[in-house]
């Protein structure tokens, strides 16, 4: 898969040594800060994200995820500062691959989840991560180019989602490991965060159809803005009734993380619709935008 080139403003921006990347991203944010927009925008993200689960974090997380926001705008530009995060647990993905059956890891877009992948890529061999047709078009906005440059550092495979199921599931069968996000629009009915969303089941189903371990990644944050990643041990789908079973499972897991760190999760809105409404768009497709 060809791999998205920089336009000139994305070098322009990518130009900015990395030791003025504080710099750049305070002088944003307090510009941001004064925006009504955006100011509102990061209270509904976090209002729809926290409102059942912890209300009474919804206001310190609005104004954290206004600065993440920033944050992650800028780092995409610079690989070098997101791609290095230290990994726990990578033995266990090395397991899930001496078994021979592929591997799917399963990640939410939680944390700088392009420099994630990226990270993972470079403390193991490098796999493939499936994304929406839209990032790897010619016509790509430049803050997906970015997107896919950034995942891509340090060789993962970007896998455009429309190659379809069958395909996928043949990779796996191949033994290859895929990067799934797991919190794309579906129909699925699942509780996360003390609400009910509508999620999809896809990279559930491909564990499943392939018999492939499922290993999750988790973000983390510490106090100091630290960033590092987590590997969970591997989850062998067999061991859940149905796809949905295993999504439920696989979401789940991951509260923990988010609530750790509920600024850092990109959009919440846009990764889950709700019972309430029609679902944001597609149906049980193995990925949505990364």
């Amino acid at each position: 898969m060809p791999l998205q080139t920089a336009t000139p403003s994305m070098r322009a921006r990518s130009a900015v040594p990395d030791a003025l990347v504080p710099l750049v991203v305070r002088t944003r944010i307090r510009a941001k800060q004064r925006k009504t927009s955006a100011v509102a925008r990061a209270r509904r993200e976090m209002e729809f994200l926290l409102g059942a689960a912890r209300p009474e974090d919804v206001e310190r997380a609005s104004r954290a995820y206004l600065e993440r926001d920033v944050w992650r705008s800028e780092l995409r530009y610079h690989p070098r500062l997101i791609t290095s995060m230290p990994v726990e647990n990578v033995a266990a993905l090395e397991r899930a691959r001496s078994l021979g059956r592929g591997v799917v890891l399963s990640f939410l877009h939680h944390g700088h989840y392009e420099g994630a992948t990226a990270s993972v890529c470079k403390v193991a061999p490098p796999f493939s991560i499936v994304v929406s047709p839209d990032m790897l078009a010619p016509d790509a906005p430049s803050f997906l180019r970015q997107h896919v440059i950034t995942g891509s550092a340090t060789g993962a495979n970007p896998i455009d989602a429309g190659v379809g199921a069958k395909a996928m599931v043949g990779m796996l069968q191949r033994g290859d490991v895929l990067g799934i996000a797991t919190d794309v629009p579906g129909t699925t009915r699942l509780p996360f965060l003390g609400q009910e969303r509508l999620g999809s089941s896809g990279a559930a189903r491909l564990a499943l159809g392939a018999n492939s371990p499922v290993v999750m990644l988790f973000a983390r944050c510490e106090s100091d803005g630290t960033l590092w990643l987590e590997l969970s041990d591997p989850v062998e789908p067999t061991d859940f009734s149905s796809p949905d079973a295993l999504l439920g499972h696989l979401i789940t897991a991951q509260e923990p993380a988010v609530l750790a760190w509920p600024e850092g999760y990109h959009q919440p809105t846009l990764r889950w619709g709700t019972v309430e409404t029609d679902p944001p768009g597609g149906d049980e497709t193995a990925s949505g935008r990364t």
